[in-house]
């Protein structure tokens, strides 16, 4: 598999994200429809995630064939430092949202009280790029596991 469609594949599944995320999350002064504006675009968005996780899980997979121990050492603290950022990106965007929106679902007075957890105010929380990145960052982590496999098949000459 190649590096350019992994790229590609990354390329339009970020795009998508940053399109629900800032063109389909509701801001707390709109009114809110019917069904949630995100259905739409996360139908198409899907897909293309779904390939670029796989693409990223075989693409770990090849680089831990290779990869020694420092290079394992790397991968594990740039997933730390990912995972730590992205956690408390989404940490701190959350908590500014139930700000803006007069506290969470449970609260009386809050915007979206007696809402789902995500609906068309909370998009945002649940599809955007911190996710994005820490999926990723874990699908390539991932293929760790799958590297003896592909080893053995370099071996037979399968690859």
């Amino acid at each position: 598999m190649s590096k350019l469609a992994w790229y590609i594949s990354l390329a339009i599944s970020l795009f998508g994200v940053f399109v629900v995320r800032y063109y389909f999350t509701l801001a707390p002064d709109e009114t809110l429809k019917n069904i949630n504006p995100a259905f739409i675009p996360l139908v198409f968005v899907i897909p293309f995630l779904l390939i670029s996780l796989f693409i990223s899980f075989v693409i770990g997979a090849r680089y831990f064939v290779q990869a020694k121990g420092q290079q394992i050492v790397s991968y594990i603290v740039v997933l730390c430092v990912i995972l730590a950022l992205s956690t408390y990106l989404e940490y701190t965007q959350v908590q500014a949202d139930l700000t803006a929106f007069g506290g969470g679902i449970a609260d009386k007075g809050s915007l979206i009280f007696n809402f789902p957890i995500w609906n068309s105010y909370t998009n945002g929380w649940f599809v955007n790029e911190m996710i994005f990145f820490s999926l990723q960052a874990i699908a390539f982590g991932i293929g760790f596991f799958k590297r003896h496999t592909i080893e053995l098949a370099q071996q037979e000459g399968g690859e």
